[in-house]
């Protein structure tokens, strides 16, 4: 009996990387009925497992119902948005041709699906080129031409495109490279019972995550590698800059009236601009030395709040509801601050290269999401008809018309009424991509550098003296014009040396780590002279 144990436990050795590279690469899903070889659709995403599962289930059954074929979806979740980045680009590189991409090259992956708006718009298409356009005549069953008035009756939201806009040179609106599927916004996650120990009020605006009672318990994940948490970082940034060009606009009424382009000629304009940004850059500063650590993904942030490792944090929307919805409002909540964050679109986009077949089926699965079908599934109540299986995924729809009967969602809400004037502006993101390793160079390469100088001016017993050094402390030394500056070089480089961007961007972040860890060591000094 015991040599057919030792067998068993022989064979159960053998099986298991077969069993954990199935795990790990996604089952296929094919429904039971499918009387054909399933056919394979290769997608790359930083979606979490939930949206993973309930989106290949649905989407099977709605092929295996329509086209009466089984799919199997392989998903590649390698990270965040800029693990995505450098998967594609290293995907890519190898096959450009003097710089250009040749029309069938195909890296093995169909989709790139979820990540935000400008990780689409700026990064992969415009800086990597590695999206194609929709075709309807890739399946011109799917009428995707009408799918798309239906699903984007208006292009943008509050300012934001919902989806890829270009034109032909006879003025014709373009197929788009990418589309939102649903949509996305940023705010504050909070641990009630934490705060009523610590005897502060909850948190309502960004700056209130900045107060010194926060020391060593604000969660926050690295911008380097989570592109929701850069994103949620910039709108501090956008908030600052919008609250000097008001106070602008009330002194001189005239600039007011000017269009983007000639407003941003005007000197008064671009140095209220830049003093706005320099203000918003303390603000991060103080709320980045109140974090505990930085990691990899955002999504630990609501799980060290709701288990009161971390008292607050910096989050996505539905990261906060769906941990609020698990473990209940007395341990998490989200609050959105006012007038302060972004409803963004995250997109979904065919890849350089996909072609015949494959683009039929990419072409199926981007038209799904649009479908009525598709956009309750983010929305509804798990066990509703329509809705998911297990857990509600909690995300607002895109399309604007599935608004009209919310009594089964799982959260009451409507960005399209609830978007107000201030959104993320794509005059102010032009720098987003050389902003992210700059808070990484200045909050965490510095961090035992930032902690100190921060722990030495709290200890500091004037009050005057104490304010006075932390106004030194965020006055860091670095402009908007400096990151314009790496903006230019980083794409100079890009153009001329693409093979050395990688040793330059690297260069780069140390040379600011080594200014933001002397500028550190100053207030440091200071502050210990001053006790």
């Amino acid at each position: 009996m015991q040599r057919y144990g030792f067998v068993v436990l022989f064979f159960i050795v053998l099986a298991t990387p077969f069993v954990m590279r199935w795990v790990v690469r996604g089952a296929p899903v094919v429904p039971p009925g499918a009387a054909v070889e399933p056919t394979r659709l290769v997608i790359v995403t930083p979606h979490n497992q939930d949206i993973r599962r309930e989106f290949a289930a649905a989407f099977a059954r709605w092929h295996l119902e329509n086209y009466g074929t089984a799919v199997e979806i392989d998903f590649r979740n390698v990270g965040g948005t800029n693990d995505i980045r450098k998967l594609l680009e290293n995907l890519y590189s190898g096959l450009r041709v003097d710089g250009k991409l040749p029309e069938n090259a195909y890296v093995g992956i169909d989709i790139v699906w979820g990540g935000g708006d400008f990780f689409f718009g700026v990064e992969l298409d415009g800086e990597l080129g590695v999206l194609q356009r929709l075709d309807p005549q890739a399946d011109p069953s799917l009428n995707l031409d009408g799918l798309l008035k239906a699903a984007f009756p208006r292009e943008t939201l509050a300012g934001v495109k919902l989806r890829e806009i270009s034109r032909d040179d006879a003025g014709n609106l373009l197929m788009p490279k990418w589309v939102g599927v649903c949509l996305s916004s940023f705010g504050i996650v909070y641990n009630p019972e934490l705060y009523e120990r610590i005897g502060i009020a909850p948190p309502l605006h960004w700056f209130d995550l900045a107060v010194p009672e926060l020391a060593n318990l604000v969660a926050l994940a690295d911008p380097t590698r989570s592109g929701s948490a850069a994103v949620a970082y910039m709108m501090v940034l956008q908030r600052a800059m919008a609250d000097a060009e008001e106070q602008l606009f009330a002194e001189q009424p005239a600039l007011a009236s000017l269009a983007t382009a000639e407003r941003a000629k005007e000197s008064a304009y671009r140095e209220a601009i830049a003093a706005g940004w320099k203000r918003g850059m303390g603000q991060l500063l103080l709320i980045a030395a109140n974090a505990r650590y930085f990691p990899d993904s955002a999504n630990l942030v609501p799980k060290d709040v709701s288990t009161a490792d971390a008292a607050a944090g910096m989050a996505i929307d539905f990261y906060g509801r769906r941990f609020t919805e698990v473990v209940g409002p007395r341990r998490i909540q989200f609050v959105s601050p006012p007038a302060a964050t972004a409803i963004t679109p995250d997109p979904v986009a065919i890849l350089h290269g996909v072609s015949g077949e494959k683009r039929k089926l990419a072409t199926r699965f981007v038209a799904f999401l649009l479908t009525e079908q598709g956009q309750l599934l983010w929305i509804q109540r798990p066990n509703t008809p329509g809705g998911p299986s297990v857990r509600g995924l909690r995300r607002p729809p895109v399309r604007p018309d599935v608004y009209a009967d919310r009594s089964l969602w799982s959260d009451d809400v409507n960005p399209f009424e609830d978007a107000g004037g201030f959104n993320q502006r794509s005059e102010w993101m032009a720098q987003f991509t050389d902003t992210r390793p700059i808070w990484a160079a200045a909050w965490i390469d510095t961090r035992e550098a930032l902690k100190r100088a921060y722990a030495a001016v709290l200890r500091v017993p004037d009050r005057e003296q104490r304010d006075a050094l932390l106004a030194k402390l965020v006055d860091l030394p670095i402009t908007l014009a400096d990151v314009e500056a790496d903006t230019a070089e980083r794409r100079r480089i890009n153009r001329e040396d693409r093979a050395r961007a990688p040793e330059a961007a690297t260069e780069r972040r140390m040379n600011w780590a080594r200014k933001f860890r002397a500028h550190y060591q100053a207030v440091e000094r200071e502050a210990n002279d001053a006790r």
